[in-house]
């Protein structure tokens, strides 16, 4: 039997994830471009769609070149090809071509003005694809000091949770510039946020055991938090990366049980 186009996009969505790999991008009648074929493979349901992601780094002569900057590109049909574009940071910055580029990709459209619906690539976890000897560093890295980043940018947040995002950008800056203290206290924020959800709940997955486990470990992640974030007491490196990886953990996981509605409150089992 042949699975549905729309079945397999709802499956590839709940499995797949935010996508880490490597291409050529040429330059050809006046168009930025590469060939998507890695990315389609894996999510096919990306042919003709607009999809965004970020140019994290390109190599030259030998060394990594970080990018760091969003973009947009679109994928034809017929023949598979990815455009990049415009504003495009490889274009404005003037980077020579054809050079080869780590991308991260995390979310694409469907639908036509007005009516454009954003879905995710995925939002549990990040995906390496294709790649070369030359960027194994770099994605080494990515994937220990940036994949909560990339993951947040690919998330889609209920609307109880929706505040949080903006200041857990601000946590992970801080943290990338090693100032611990106001790291600590947008933790304390998000995690006061969901401690005031959580502490409503009756039972997570059906499960009461489950549910109570859960709030006792927003409750100690409180208490962490509250010392040496907005009150006095020690903000080493260590100790605020531990907590900035609980709450970002916490985040995501507590949206993903408010967007599939998987805990009961007392009100709910009336």
């Amino acid at each position: 039997m042949v699975t549905p186009a729309r079945q397999i996009k709802g499956d590839c969505q709940r499995l797949s994830m935010p996508y880490l790999f490597v291409t050529t991008v040429q330059y050809s009648s006046g168009k930025y471009t590469f060939t998507p074929t890695d990315l389609i493979s894996k999510f096919p349901y990306l042919q003709g769609a607009k999809v965004f992601g970020r140019i994290v780094s390109t190599i030259r002569e030998g060394r990594t070149i970080r990018i760091n900057e969003d973009f947009q590109f679109k994928i034809d049909k017929t023949p598979s090809v990815a455009e990049i574009l415009e504003l495009n940071p490889l274009k404005r910055l003037g980077f020579p071509l054809p050079s080869e580029v780590l991308l991260v990709v995390y979310k694409y459209e469907e639908g036509q003005e007005p009516k454009v619906t954003e879905f995710p690539i995925m939002e549990t976890g990040l995906l390496k694809g294709a790649s070369t000897p030359a960027f194994e560093d770099e994605i080494k890295r990515i994937l220990k000091e940036q994949e909560s980043g990339i993951l947040l940018e690919g998330t889609f947040f209920h609307k109880d949770l929706e505040k949080c995002k903006a200041t857990a950008k601000e946590a992970l800056i801080s943290f990338e510039q090693e100032n611990f203290p106001p790291t600590k206290t947008s933790c304390r924020r998000i995690v006061e946020t969901i401690k005031s959800i959580v502490g409503g709940w009756k039972t997570v997955d059906g499960s009461k055991s489950l549910c109570e486990k859960l709030q006792g470990v927003v409750n100690s992640s409180f208490s962490f938090a509250s010392i040496g974030g907005p009150h006095e007491g020690v903000a080493t490196r260590e100790e605020t990366e531990f907590l900035l990886k609980t709450t970002m953990s916490l985040l995501l996981y507590c949206n993903s049980i408010l967007k599939g509605q998987r805990a009961t409150t007392e009100a709910s089992k009336i």
